[in-house]
């Protein structure tokens, strides 16, 4: 494979967690807000795709663009990074005008997010970052 044959990084290729994200989290509030905002993240993360999900099905481009965006930034604060670079690709594919290839990344970002739940399921429950 040549150098342009090589395919650009991507969020394949990301760590999918990052725990630095929780550290500062918890050095910011502690262990109590920590939690909350897990908890806050494992109820309105799927919320998020699943309105990402009905906006590239009905063709709504800004509202598909706004779930992905929210569900970025949330995934980076709490350090489901794949998570957030998938949201990151479909944001700026929607921003672009077009919802090719969105429906393929939120099937990815299921899987991925429930492996990002399951990780940050056990660090609220008392499991390390």
């Amino acid at each position: 494979m040549s150098q342009s044959d090589t395919p650009p990084p991507s969020a394949e290729n990301a760590s999918a967690t990052d725990p630095d994200a929780l550290a500062r989290l918890r050095r910011f509030g502690g262990d109590k807000l920590l939690r909350e905002m897990i908890d806050l993240y494992l109820t309105t993360a799927p919320e998020r795709l699943a309105a990402a999900r009905t906006g590239a099905a009905t063709g709504d481009l800004p509202s598909t663009e706004l779930a992905l965006h929210s569900l970025k930034s949330s995934s980076a604060q709490l350090g489901a990074a794949r998570v957030g670079k998938l949201s990151e690709r479909g944001e700026t594919i929607a921003r672009s005008g077009t919802l090719e290839g969105i429906e393929g990344l939120v099937v990815e970002m299921e899987a991925e997010l429930a492996r990002a739940s399951e990780w940050l399921t056990g660090v609220r429950d008392g499991g390390a970052a």
